[in-house]
């Protein structure tokens, strides 16, 4: 893990660290079979976007050795540490600015009945993660979002197990784990079992652990749109991409 850790630490330039840096903690119940510890921090990590692809090749790289997947291994979020930079104070000697006061214009009155506008009727967009949280829904499943301040959990909570919909279940499973930024959800997406299958004569398969995964919130935060997950790329095999799809509020 901690060679890992350096080979990302070492592709960050000198002048990108800044004040603030970002780490993430771990812990791991099976480890003794890979002869280490049971906990753990890496970092520091120049941007949070460094941060999470360290957590996610971290996760990938120990679920081909037997232990990831939340099975043993257990990546914590993200987390930023620091004080951003303060610009530099302004010369004593540089003479202070009042700008002038700008000039009284009455208000122009416009008695068209579809132009008047009371302030209390014009409402604002909503903000903040709570503002997406509820039942979310596409084509076949349920899913339930959740804020816990800047954090965003969402779980699968009901799908379609035949095409007609009769037959449903209920895994109520995580699916994505991240932040809401401005519009844009950025987190992982955890897959807790390898699948394993065979591709013109070679040995390929879906590994388990946590893959970067983003989704465009609309600005009314009536849908959610999925972009695709890549997954790491098996020699003679074709490339393998997940996508939540495009969700619509329940």
């Amino acid at each position: 893990m901690r060679i890992i850790a350096l080979i990302f630490a070492a592709l960050i330039p000198a002048g990108a660290l800044a004040s603030v840096t970002y780490f993430f903690d771990w812990y791991c119940s099976g480890c003794a079979k890979l002869g280490m510890g049971g906990n753990g921090r890496e970092g520091p990590y120049g941007s949070g976007a460094a941060c999470e692809g360290a957590r996610a090749t971290l996760g990938a790289s120990l679920a081909s050795r037997g232990c990831g997947g939340g099975r043993c291994f257990n990546p914590q979020p993200c987390v930023a540490s620091g004080q951003p930079d303060l610009p530099p104070p302004t010369a004593a000697s540089a003479p202070a600015r009042i700008a002038p006061e700008p000039a009284r214009v009455p208000p122009i009155y416009d008695a068209r009945p579809e132009r008047v506008r009371r302030a209390d009727e014009v409402k604002p967009l909503a903000e903040g993660p709570e503002q997406i949280s509820g039942r979310w829904r596409n084509a076949f499943s349920w899913y339930e979002v959740s804020a816990s301040k800047e954090v965003i959990q969402i779980a699968l909570v009901e799908t379609c197990r035949t095409p007609d919909c009769l037959r449903r279940e209920y895994p109520n499973r995580p699916v994505f784990l991240g932040r809401l930024e401005g519009n844009r959800l950025v987190g992982v997406v955890p897959i807790r079992k390898a699948i394993e299958s065979e591709q013109n004569g070679w040995h390929c398969g879906t590994p388990a652990g946590e893959f970067l995964v983003e989704g465009v919130v609309a600005g009314d935060r009536s849908t959610i749109v999925w972009r695709n997950a890549q997954l790491p790329l098996v020699e003679g095999c074709a490339p393998v991409s997940i996508s939540l799809g495009t969700w619509r509020r329940g």
